[in-house]
């Protein structure tokens, strides 16, 4: 997948709805919460001028830290709530305290687990992060995200994978818990006075850690023997993913894996396999700017909404159609 293309996506993703949240600066607070209009309208200006980001942008999608931070500390006994809070803070010390209470709170979480392994591996601490990506490993069987994550930290030590002691029976899954954080973040942001638009608009984020670490190895030299195991995290992360850029991203992994070369795989059966590639990835790009172009502009927040429980519920191409058979007809 060419990079110009995930760019586009993420345009089209924020105008949708699945754009990105930013925290407001330490001790700040906003004079009111964002409205569907808000969002509306610097959605509307986005989409005439093309601009990914904007000041007004910024503005709306920024998050109150002091109220978040209030709310999440509150909720001593809603480890969901403050699950939330550990997703929305970008200060480390902070993140790692509602991580850690939220970890104790629900009986260690595999879910949770893994969320603070990734953001732990992010911010390079490996004292953190590596028992609970060893933790989830054991407990996660065939999920290739712990074993994605161990090996990006490997490589950040310019260790080689080798050093990546994969279980047995191998990986078949892409489990990243995006639609999980995703709940507990609206929870939080709900519970902090959000409307449900802007709760679950700002609650909302396709291009999550393990995501971005999955883009970054294609973007540099893969060793051979890392590529049968790259591969098969590649074709699971296009195995009916929450998240369309998960399996636009799974296919680029895919064309860099089997650009190296993995034994039992003929030229033919490459040949074959990327036109199929191109096939899907077109797919993707006509149902985006489809909706993007006539169905984003004419549906109600109620129906949007709904959207955004659709994808929680039944992936984001579903509920792309579901909202263009709803409104398409306006």
């Amino acid at each position: 997948m060419r990079l110009h293309i995930l760019k586009k996506l993420l345009q089209v993703l924020g105008i949708l709805g699945l754009g990105f949240s930013v925290l407001a600066p330490a001790g700040s607070a906003q004079d009111r919460l964002p409205t569907y209009e808000d969002f509306r309208r610097v959605d509307r200006m986005r989409r005439v001028t093309g601009q990914l980001q904007t000041a007004e942008l910024m503005q709306v999608t920024q998050v109150d830290r002091r109220l978040i931070q209030r709310t999440a500390s509150h909720a001593t006994n809603d480890y969901q709530v403050v699950w939330g809070g550990a997703e929305l803070i970008n200060s480390w010390p902070f993140k790692r305290e509602l991580f850690d209470k939220a970890l104790a709170a629900s009986g260690s979480n595999v879910m949770v687990a893994l969320r603070y392994a990734c953001v732990a591996a992010q911010q390079r601490d490996e004292d953190v992060a590596l028992p609970l990506l060893h933790f989830v490993e054991k407990k996660d069987e065939g999920n290739a995200v712990p074993w994605l994550v161990e090996l990006r930290l490997l490589q950040w030590e310019s260790k080689g994978f080798a050093e990546l002691k994969l279980p047995a029976s191998g990986t078949a899954h892409y489990r990243d818990y995006a639609g999980e954080a995703a709940r507990a973040r609206i929870r939080l942001l709900e519970a902090a006075g959000y409307s449900p638009y802007a709760a679950r608009r700002l609650g909302f984020a396709p291009d999550t850690i393990a995501v971005a670490m999955a883009r970054e190895l294609t973007e540099q030299p893969i060793e051979k023997a890392a590529a049968p195991f790259l591969l098969g995290v590649a074709r699971a992360m296009q195995e009916r993913p929450m998240y369309l850029l998960t399996e636009l991203v799974g296919e680029t992994l895919e064309r860099a894996a089997t650009a190296v070369g993995v034994d039992g795989q003929t030229g033919v059966e490459v040949s074959m396999r990327g036109v199929e590639v191109d096939r899907r990835r077109e797919e993707i790009k006509a149902l985006v700017s489809t909706v993007e172009r006539n169905d984003v502009e004419v549906a109600t927040e109620t129906e949007m909404v709904q959207y955004f429980n659709d994808v929680l519920n039944l992936r984001e191409e579903v509920a792309m159609r579901r909202l263009a058979g709803k409104v398409g007809g306006k």
